[in-house]
């Protein structure tokens, strides 16, 4: 477990601030309209004298140019049959059961 600091982005106009761990591992930045945006550092393959790792904005595997805000702004549902559902369902508790994922709190 590492400590998490909470900053501000004083200078950058989009940003209002970012929550990160010592290591900085990952940073989850706050826009200027209070959406979050995950970044994750992950490895490179560098050229000589450039760096090995940089940040991926897990937004940018989102498919079709998908964005929190959108989805954070969407509305989800529908009707499904009877059969839909129940499938649905089974596959959402095989993956929680597998994932290793906290849900939030």
């Amino acid at each position: 477990m590492y400590n998490i600091t909470i900053g501000r982005f004083h200078e950058d106009p989009e940003a209002q601030g970012v929550v990160r761990p010592a290591d900085d591992s990952w940073q989850l930045v706050i826009d200027k309209d209070g959406f979050p945006h995950l970044y994750l550092r992950v490895k490179l393959d560098p050229k000589p004298g450039e760096p090995d790792t940089g940040l991926l904005c897990v937004e940018d595997l989102l498919p079709a140019g998908g964005k929190i805000r959108d989805l954070m702004q969407g509305s989800y549902g529908g009707e499904i049959s009877p059969e839909e559902e129940e499938a649905a369902r089974a596959e959402f508790l095989a993956e929680r059961e597998t994932s290793g994922i906290p849900c939030p709190k």
